[in-house]
């Protein structure tokens, strides 16, 4: 499945089945002609044996292996014409790179010719749907193995000197987890050095256009042995075997292998570095749901013109029919396993079925369209008062009619690879769009991204949830002029070709609460959320609700929990609203700022949420009330915190008493020992914060500064305690909990400070 074999839309309304006839006039700018470079005897000194061809643009009527005896491009090579009635000869370097095709267990639509499946319209002949996923669908039941397996190629030349032998595969059904379709082509291209005959660079097509490729730099590739190409179940998408270990995709290197992708390396936040590349998520332990498609609101198996049967579909077993139907992600999706093997017929691999390696350019002459009723996606986004839905619709597209066809390079995705082929450095490679989701989860089994290094274990009896890995990976839809749609793997999304201004991101996944965010791309790399974004399970979300519509709007929200540490940080959904869910166990603060560049914040606690999980917040306030009142807050559970960690060492007191002291020694002893330096500096630090909150209340800034100013000092002086000898009787985990959250004290009363009344 790819999103670069056609468009993408979002539409409320009703798409059209069908799409128009394309446009087969010999004037057609996309019709190419072949050119026969040097034949055998030239290539003898290459270790090539025979000649190749390659495609190119030609404005002129000539179609398929026919050429223009008076082309002065063809003279200047010294190259010779392809006689009209030459037979079809697959041209040495194509057989010579032919890939060995590695399928998931759960595949069901594998490469195959789609010229059976040709019906006769007013329009021309076009590969029909319904035919296609009937006849194909029934061929395999028969036959108990893939009905006619066939890969088509096509050479283009690529840049001076370096040809793209492209191989292209059709399937009749693209199922997936972002979208469905009739039809589906995916593209493997090995770009070649003319002279040597050596492999420079491997693409295998990703997700859609909008999605990195798995590519990789000067591949090795002994004699004896072809790429391999892993592909994704139901979407077909790849990614190049080139470490040895098949058949598995390793995005990093193991041990002495290296990965399976050169792509470049990037930080998707602070804490994630991983390369640029699609990947194969299923094949790298992703739990990847799939989902039922549907037409007319009826399963397709159940529609009344089709014939398919259940089993025709991907296995029910990673199947999800209702995402939004679940209390929480399923937590039994089986990973993939290796399926069946098809190779070329001179492959030396151990293969359960060979292919047929075939020319595509007859295909252009015999098919003029392939066409069925438009199926979609539904994705919710999350809104204020409730969610809306967006239909993500992902059309077919015909390989002749793709720009990667006649430019092979504009398929290309890596920068650095782009400048190894023909030192170009295409705008849009650079702009991209990363993030990583995790889910919020009860408990302390995962991560405490809001505590400092070293104070996990020390507030684990304090802390109520944390940051755990996905049990099962999110569709994320970038919606923009062109909308684009891509899954995650290992909770990690990746956009490249992002246009400038601004862009709506979602993620959906089965039994999770809706995440949406909202950003502007200004180029280069973007990480939404900063790189990090957090989703909950239905059955714990609690919705943080705000209003800000009647008071000074709201530009940005962030939400921030006090232990998980940042959940939430980008635009608002909706003009001047925002709706984001959290887990209710957890405990918040949620930062904005409004129209003016003004910041506010407040907090969500537990005890915030009604009896529908609703915590709303109408006229959203910003100033040094807000500020101050969300400092009084944090406050409270800094002391609550510090509580729970202070050491108990107490227990024999008349052990810290003078043998021979005096009564009134004892006593200064004793209530030395009672007085805590910590709790006590807190308690002093809230108790001016309050001061602060009643001060700018009544419009006394003067003194409201002055009450956050002894605030600020008293937190000082608990950072104090923890320098002496003796730590103030804290452990070094509790001190280094304790003592950031008294820094973060520290700014949020300075930022009340700076903030207007």
């Amino acid at each position: 499945m790819t999103e670069r074999d056609g468009r993408t839309e979002a539409t409320n309304g009703e798409p059209s089945a069908e799409r128009p006839p394309s446009d087969g006039s010999p004037e057609s700018p996309d019709r190419r002609r072949a050119l026969g470079y040097a034949g055998a005897a030239a290539l003898a000194g290459t270790g090539l044996a025979g000649a190749w061809y390659v495609s190119r643009p030609d404005p002129a009527p000539d179609i398929g292996n026919e050429s223009d005896p008076d082309d002065d491009d063809a003279s200047d090579l010294g190259e010779e014409e392809a006689p009209a009635d030459a037979p079809d000869e697959v041209p040495a370097v194509v057989d010579r790179y032919a890939p060995d095709l590695y399928f998931g267990a759960l595949e069901k639509w594998y490469p195959t010719d789609p010229r059976p499946y040709v019906v006769e319209t007013d329009n021309g002949p076009v590969v029909d749907g319904f035919t296609a996923l009937d006849e194909y669908s029934a061929a395999f039941r028969e036959a108990g193995s893939p009905p006619a397996p066939t890969v088509f190629y096509n050479v283009v030349e690529a840049a001076p000197g370096v040809d793209a032998v492209q191989y292209w595969l059709y399937s009749a059904f693209d199922q997936f987890t972002v979208n469905f379709h009739w039809h589906d082509w995916e593209l493997l291209q090995v770009f070649v050095d003319r002279e040597s005959g050596d492999p420079l660079l491997l693409s295998a097509s990703a997700h859609s256009r909008a999605s990195p490729n798995n590519e990789f730099l000067d591949p090795e590739i002994p004699e004896g042995s072809r790429p391999g190409i892993l592909a994704e179940v139901g979407s077909h998408s790849s990614a190049s075997e080139v470490n040895g270990l098949v058949p598995s995709f390793e995005r990093l290197p193991i041990d002495d292998l290296v990965s399976d992708v050169t792509n470049d390396a990037i930080d998707v936040s602070a804490a994630v570095r991983a390369p640029f590349a699609y990947g194969l998520p299923r094949d790298e332990g992703a739990r990847l749901p799939f989902v039922l498609p549907e037409l007319d609101g009826v399963p397709l198996h159940e529609h009344p013109s089709l014939s398919i049967e259940r089993t025709d579909l991907i296995d029910e077993r990673v199947t999800v029919g209702s995402w939004r139907g679940l209390p929480a992600p399923p937590e039994a999706v089986p990973l993939r396993e290796p399926g069946l093997v098809i190779a070329h017929p001179d492959s030396a691999v151990d293969a359960d079925a060979t292919y047929a390696l075939e020319p595509l350019a007859p295909l252009r002459d015999e098919i003029d369209d392939f066409v069925g009723p438009q199926l979609s996606f539904e994705f919710a986004i999350p809104g204020f008062v409730e969610d809306a839905l967006a239909s993500h619709i992902t059309s077919v597209g015909i390989p002749w009619e793709q720009e990667r066809f006649a430019d092979p390079l504009s398929d290309v995705t890596d920068p650095a690879h782009r400048r190894r082929i023909d030192g170009a450095e295409p705008d849009g490679l650079a702009d991209r769009v990363v993030g990583r989701l995790r889910q919020l989860r009860a408990g302390t089994a995962g991560a405490l991204d809001g505590v400092a290094s070293g104070a996990a274990d020390a507030v684990a009896d304090v802390a109520s949830v944390s940051l755990v890995p996905l049990s099962t990976e999110l569709a994320v839809r970038l919606a923009s002029e062109d909308p684009t749609a891509t899954v995650t793997r290992g909770g990690v999304f990746e956009y490249l070709r992002v246009e400038p201004g601004p862009h709506h991101l979602v993620a959906n996944g089965p039994g999770l609460a809706p995440i949406a965010a909202r950003f502007t791309h200004d180029g280069g790399l973007v990480r939404v959320g900063d790189g990090e974004l957090a989703a909950v399970a239905v059955e714990d979300a609690g919705w943080i609700r705000g209003d800000a519509r009647e008071t000074d709007g709201v530009e940005r929200v962030r939400v921030v929990e006090d232990y998980a540490g940042v959940v939430y940080d980008g635009e608002p959904v909706e003009t001047d609203r925002f709706a984001v869910a959290v887990h209710r166990d957890g405990r918040y603060t949620v930062e904005v700022v409004d129209r003016e560049g003004k910041r506010g914040a407040y907090r969500v606690t537990p005890d915030s949420f009604d009896e529908n999980g609703e915590a709303v917040r109408e006229g959203i306030r910003t100033g040094k009330a807000a500020l101050a009142r969300t400092l009084r807050g944090e406050l409270d559970e800094l002391y609550a915190l510090a509580s729970a960690l202070r050491s108990d060492d107490d227990d024999d007191d008349a052990a810290d008493v003078p043998e021979n002291g005096t009564d009134e020694e004892r006593d200064r002893e004793r209530e030395r020992d009672t007085i805590d330096p910590v709790l006590d500096g807190i308690a002093r630090a809230r108790e001016a914060a309050a001061g602060a909150v009643d001060a700018a209340e009544s419009g006394a800034e003067r003194a409201a500064d002055d009450r956050l100013s002894a605030s600020i000092s008293s937190l000082w002086e608990v950072r104090d305690a923890f320098v002496t000898d003796d730590r103030a009787g804290y452990t070094d985990g509790a001190v280094a909990a304790i003592d950031s959250k008294a820094l973060a004290g520290i700014d949020r009363a300075n930022a009340a400070i700076d903030a207007a009344l």
